[in-house]
């Protein structure tokens, strides 16, 4: 009886100190909670990932009379977009690059020598033959080279008439194997993660100009490769046959949109980007079918919740963008800059959809660079982390209370980060200096099939693409809602995060003087300021976005009033904290505490203020990247690195050395005289003027 009442006691006491153990809570959202479990209810996985089948179900070798009467991907967008009731939706045509495209037809590649069998058929598989390739009907010998690009690949080895097996880029190969020793064709092998999938294959490109040997390029699996290497380092004799039929073609470039319009502020927009095109040739369920099918089920949420009475009728209105990567995003808001000059943020959707355990994946919202603080990261994080909090606490419990998750799909954690900008999608057309809008994107990455053969719907799952739906809808009413009733939340929610930036900031800065050298440290001192002024500034300049809500209410700007002079307040002690550091530091070390002042260079150069030119076709950014790449310039690796920030910070009124300082808190510090001449060249490109104060 005993023994049984100790038991009994022991389990009484260990229910208890569970029981008193605090549990985790949600954290504060900016949408009710009913509202989030009716947008939960209401975003449809499955549907989202039936129509990223029908869009990207196989990859297919594109028929030649698409090209010029139009694409499948948006006549399949646009029906849908009609049939979701969106309150406009239209097809529109973009500027071309060109009478006429590359088209492939038929590809076929076989080794005939010592045993017959297909190696590539471009009816199989549309990623073995790539794009570029010209038309051969050519028996050829194969000759390893490695890698291909270096003049050592190919010593010793004869090429001329013969097919080059490259470990690598086909192009990089190109130049050399066909150009200077004599191939007639390539084989490549290059795909994002062959050590996971070995039968990967990955879409590559050759680009032979006009007055280059025409030539082909298949690409083959790295299990195929290493099969044909290993013959080879056998002395075994292999020939191919290779039969490639390419046309050029008249074409269009055209796009989908969507729009959803608002009612008191219908002339401001919310933009929803995603890319529906990567090049012609190129196709992907999860890069990109799932942003496109993303986006599109979160209009339909949205419309079918004002349609219910669930939500009223937004403020203000939300655009949808199904575009050519990039190209698409920058034709469209030069061609229709009335509209552009609407929007006032971007959400842009690339790769969201894949299953993340499957694909060893997480969900990243990447934030806006430094040139560009605003109240749209903090906003989004705060539904971001939203769902990851409610997720986890979900499947604590069973999956109950506030799981998101799709009949059919998984039961994959939501595993998500908060990430720095790094570009590489449509939001940095909107981030552009010479556009200015705020954007930030959701993208699942790495991605174990990326640009792969592998890019199929099996990759995708229906529970993350149901997440993604209700964190696009949940920021998108939110931000198409908010007036000045909201100003106030979002105003702390961006003071209680940059809070938490700040320190972070704070303690980089203090971490540069403690680790600099005696000779380092003033210069880590100078440095470790700028940290702390540039932090500061952004923060403030986040803070007074929010006013975009408020309006013109006393209430909002009393409210901002005092913490932009809070953080005025924590500026002066933090600098006055880093002087103590640092004389500490050079007492340590033996050396005398320099005064803090200008060098020459910082004084000339903070008279000389770069001032961004009207924009032309010739000062288009890619325009202008391709003469400076023309220049040969021979900078400062961290100049290239930190190029598209350096531009953003154009704005006609910081000198260059005000640029040079903002960079250098986001990317480290860069040499001045560097960043002088990057300027210089951006001059000579045509896009800037530099100008005396």
């Amino acid at each position: 009886m005993k023994k049984q009442l100790a038991a009994l006691l022991m389990v009484l006491f260990l229910v208890a100190a569970t029981l008193a153990q605090p549990q985790e809570k949600l954290p504060r959202t900016l949408l009710p909670l009913n509202l989030l479990q009716e947008i939960i209810n209401e975003a449809n996985g499955e549907l989202a990932l039936q129509n990223e089948i029908f869009l990207t179900g196989v990859n297919r070798n594109r028929k030649a009379e698409e090209y010029a009467s139009g694409y499948f991907e948006t006549r399949f967008i646009l029906e849908k977009l009609k049939e979701y009731g969106f309150d406009e939706a239209e097809i529109v045509n973009l500027p071309v690059r060109g009478e006429k495209t590359w088209d492939a037809e038929e590809a076929e590649l076989w080794v005939v020598e010592p045993v017959k069998k297909k190696i590539a058929d471009l009816k199989e598989i549309p990623t073995v033959l790539c794009s570029g390739s010209a038309s051969a009907e050519v028996t050829a010998e194969l000759v390893d080279v490695g890698r291909g690009f270096s003049e050592d690949h190919y010593k010793d080895k004869d090429l001329n008439g013969k097919i080059a097996l490259v470990y690598g880029s086909p192009e990089v190969a190109r130049r050399l194997a066909v150009e200077k020793y004599g191939a007639v064709g390539l084989i490549g092998c290059l795909s994002s993660h062959p050590e996971f999938d070995r039968d990967q294959i990955g879409w590559n490109s050759i680009r032979a100009g006009e007055k280059d040997k025409p030539t082909f390029a298949f690409m083959v699996s790295e299990r195929t490769y290493f099969d044909l290497k290993m013959a080879l380092e056998r002395k075994i004799k292999i020939v191919l046959r290779a039969r490639v039929k390419t046309q050029m073609v008249p074409y269009k470039e055209e796009m989908a949109v969507g729009l959803i319009r608002g009612t008191e502020k219908a002339g401001e927009e919310l933009v929803l980007t995603a890319h529906l095109f990567e090049g012609f040739a190129k196709q992907g369920a999860n890069d990109n079918g799932s942003g496109c099918v993303a986006i599109l089920e979160a209009g339909r949420v949205i419309k079918k919740m004002i349609a219910d009475g669930t939500i009223p009728p937004l403020k203000r209105s939300i655009r949808f963008l199904f575009v050519p990567e990039i190209s698409g995003t920058r034709a469209y808001i030069q061609k229709y800059p009335e509209i552009a000059r609407r929007f006032f943020a971007n959400i842009n959707e690339d790769m969201v959809g894949e299953a993340l355990v499957k694909n060893l994946s997480a969900f990243r919202l990447e934030t806006t660079p430094y040139s560009l603080p605003t109240y749209l990261n903090d906003v989004v994080a705060s539904f971001v982390e939203w769902m990851g909090v409610s997720q986890r606490l979900a499947q604590d419990l069973g999956w109950k209370d506030y799981s998101v998750l799709s009949p059919a799909g998984s039961r994959d954690p939501f595993y998500y980060t908060i990430d720095r900008f790094s570009g590489g999608s449509d939001h940095i057309v909107f981030i552009d200096g010479a556009v200015k809008v705020p954007a930030v994107m959701f993208i699942c990455w790495p991605d174990m099939w990326y640009h792969t053969s592998g890019d199929l719907p099996d990759k995708s799952d229906s529970t993350q693409l149901k997440r993604v739906v209700t964190l696009t809808v949940a920021s998108a009413v939110f931000l198409a809602s908010a007036g000045p009733e909201e100003a106030g939340a979002i105003l702390n929610e961006v003071n209680s995060r940059g809070l938490g930036r700040l320190g972070e900031e704070k303690g980089r800065a203090v971490d540069m003087i403690l680790t600099a050298g005696a000779k380092n440290l003033a210069a880590a001192r100078k440095e470790a300021i700028n940290i702390v002024e540039q932090a500061v500034a952004r923060e403030k300049e986040a803070l007074s976005s929010a006013g975009f809500f408020a309006g013109s209410g006393r209430e909002f700007a009393v409210l901002l009033e005092a913490k932009l002079k809070s953080l005025d307040q924590i500026k002066a002690a933090w600098l006055g904290e880093l002087e103590t550091i640092y004389r500490q530091a050079c007492l340590q070390v033996g050396v005398k505490p320099e005064k803090l002042a200008l060098t020459p260079d910082e004084v000339r150069l903070s008279k000389i203020v770069p001032v961004r030119k009207p924009a032309t076709a010739e000062g288009d950014p890619l325009a202008v990247m391709l003469r400076l790449r023309e220049m040969n310039l021979q900078l400062a690796p961290q100049i290239y690195q930190a190029e598209f920030e350096l531009r953003n910070f154009i704005d006609g009124k910081k000198s260059v050395l005000e640029i040079r300082n903002a960079a250098s808190a986001e990317y480290g510090p860069l040499p001045l005289l560097e960043v002088e001449k990057y300027f210089q060249a951006l001059e000579k490109a045509g896009m800037v003027e530099l100008k005396k104060k």
